[in-house]
């Protein structure tokens, strides 16, 4: 099978860096979307399992020209639903539409659906729906409809263990990514001045102690009658296997008494709150005894949560912060125009990532690299 692997905009190579990871080093981005072939329903499972930042695993079934919607009704009908749909069940269509002549996307979705009835009622007779669920996703791009079975479920940044709602969360997947395009290991110490519900923090320690994103949720295809019995219960135990234990300086802050409360309780639900230590503080009052280390932030967006000039005197307070920490690796995600400008220097790097609709900068401020420590010769 050929998989895909939804990625947010910005992060596509950071998903091919973990898939390589993971085995899979021939992989190629395809329009915000990385393809994996020859694969198999234990390697839907693995992805699925340890994937940090994908979005979700699709399996494609088949591509075809979709100049209208005969084409869509024959090509869809074509795909052979009877040997990945039981007769209970339950499928979904959604759709997406980019630079096609088929734009109406609930005319797509009744299309789509009625051909993808038409088969399994030639199999099944009549259809009760009453069973697993099927998500079947018509991609029509530049006049070609590409046919996807969604694996997941829900998207794979639902980890499970965040269940408390706070404002202007960052997603698990995107925390994850951002740490990912960072110098820190699990000997730095780690610090997220604006830790919000505690996302970066648990994501940089799920990391660093090896735990699988999707230990502790269920996915879709688990109740495919088509898949390999074998496939999920494999994976989990890979991912029960591959956990390691090491101390970890991970420290997350705010000013908000509710969203440490709420940072605390996440990090317990994830099992890491042993690891991260969640602090009662304004950011700008952070001192540290470790010289070296790394700061991961995604600070308030004045557009999401109020002022523009107070997120503009945030970053003036992070550059004068950075200025005493001057051997630390500091970074930002931030949409705002002029956050170099009051943070007060240029940054080292900086790529566009979209964070909840928001196209924003990830923002580098290098600090310099540790010495190398060489072991001591023998006399």
């Amino acid at each position: 099978m050929k998989l895909l692997v939804p990625a947010a905009s910005g992060v596509e190579a950071v998903v091919k860096r973990q898939l390589d990871k993971l085995g899979y080093p021939e992989t190629r981005a395809v329009n915000g979307r990385v393809a994996v072939d020859n694969c198999t329903w234990r390697d839907v499972a693995r992805l699925n399992m340890f994937l940090r930042s994908g979005e979700r695993v699709l399996v494609c079934l088949g591509q075809f020209d979709c100049p209208d919607f005969d084409s869509l009704y024959n090509g869809v009908a074509s795909i052979c639903w009877q040997d990945i749909v039981d007769g209970e069940g339950r499928v979904t269509v959604v759709t997406k539409s980019v630079n096609s002549k088929l734009f109406a996307h609930h005319s797509i979705q009744s299309v789509g659906k009625k051909a993808i009835v038409s088969v399994l009622e030639q199999r099944f007779g009549a259809l009760s729906e009453t069973g697993a669920d099927y998500r079947v996703e018509l991609d029509l791009t530049n006049d070609v409809c590409t046919v996807n079975l969604d694996t997941s479920g829900a998207g794979l940044h639902k980890r499970g263990y965040r269940t408390l709602p706070y404002d202007a969360p960052l997603k698990e997947t995107t925390a994850a990514a951002l740490i990912d395009l960072t110098v820190w290991n699990p000997d730095k110490m780690f610090a997220d001045l604006f830790c919000g519900s505690g996302t970066l923090p648990i994501e940089a320690a799920l990391k660093a102690l090896n735990i699988a994103p999707g230990l502790n949720r269920s996915f879709a295809f688990q109740q495919w009658a088509c898949v390999d019995s074998k496939a999920y219960q494999t994976a989990l135990e890979e991912a029960r296997d591959v956990r390691v234990d090491r101390p970890l300086k991970i420290v997350g802050g705010d000013i908000s008494e509710r969203a440490i409360e709420i940072a605390r309780f996440h990090a317990q639900q994830a099992g890491v709150q042993n690891y991260v230590k969640f602090n009662l503080r304004e950011a700008r009052e952070f001192v540290s005894d470790s010289s070296y280390g790394v700061a991961v932030c995604n600070p308030p967006y004045g557009e999401r949560l109020g002022d523009v000039e107070a997120a503009r005197q945030i970053a003036r307070d992070m550059g004068k912060l950075y200025r005493t920490l001057d051997k630390w690796n500091f970074y930002f995600l931030s949409p705002l125009a002029d956050f170099e400008h009051d943070f007060g220097r240029r940054a080292d790097k900086k790529r566009y990532i979209f964070n909840a609709g928001i196209k924003c900068s990830f923002y580098s401020f290098n600090g310099p690299k540790p010495p190398k420590v060489f072991p001591k010769q023998e006399k």
